[in-house]
């Protein structure tokens, strides 16, 4: 359960549960509402990084069989973990990669967006 302790935001660090970011990366902080779109786009990529996978380890004779079932497999795995709130930064790599959005956590509920728009502004207040 995700709860408005489950953040820490002090001078340096930015963590959520175990994992801790560096506010000196982090640009800019965003609740996002997936749509179906979005969620049609994840099912897609899933499917089909999961369905490349197979094809690539796989023997010509049984990758024609397991594709199709590794698209599948796929899409189920994306299913399972889609959220419609998540919480976002705008996070600079410090290699090339340059800047991303990325997840820091994801909810159905709507009382759990409250407490993401709240710590959405409390990460602007603080990287500004």
């Amino acid at each position: 359960m995700i709860t408005a302790r489950s953040f820490n935001i002090n001078n340096t660090t930015l963590k959520f549960n175990n994992d801790e970011y560096p506010l000196a990366q982090i640009k800019r902080s965003r609740v996002k509402t997936n749509t179906l779109k979005d969620h049609a786009v994840r099912l897609i990529i899933f499917g089909l990084i999961a369905s490349s996978v197979v094809w690539i380890v796989t023997p010509n004779y049984f990758g024609i069989y397991a594709g199709p079932f590794s698209i599948f497999a796929g899409m189920v795995l994306a299913l399972l973990s889609v959220r419609k709130y998540e919480l976002q930064v705008e996070f600079e790599h410090s290699d090339e990669t340059g800047l991303q959005w990325i997840s820091i956590a994801k909810t159905n509920k709507q009382s759990v967006k409250l407490i993401f728009e709240a710590q959405a502004e409390k990460i602007q207040q603080t990287v500004h």
